[in-house]
């Protein structure tokens, strides 16, 4: 039979033990979050759409202006 200093002991150990692996699950999920927004930063940084040029003319008609090439 475990005394009741053994007791609050393995209680303390269990109690500690899952509050480290609670933090290592919470500091892995968090760490993956961090690679997901890294990569898709990277990705709208590289893939980044040409922008886009409109006049009107004093009608009110919209037209769409074509980059010059240099």
């Amino acid at each position: 039979m475990l005394g009741d200093r053994q007791i609050i002991a393995r209680s303390h150990s269990d109690f500690y033990r899952d509050k480290y692996y609670a933090a290592l699950r919470k500091l892995l999920l968090s760490t993956c979050f961090i690679i997901v927004f890294i990569c898709a930063m990277i990705y709208l940084i590289l893939f980044r759409a040409s922008p886009q040029y409109y006049a009107t003319t004093t009608e009110g008609q919209i037209i769409p202006m074509v980059q010059a090439k240099s």
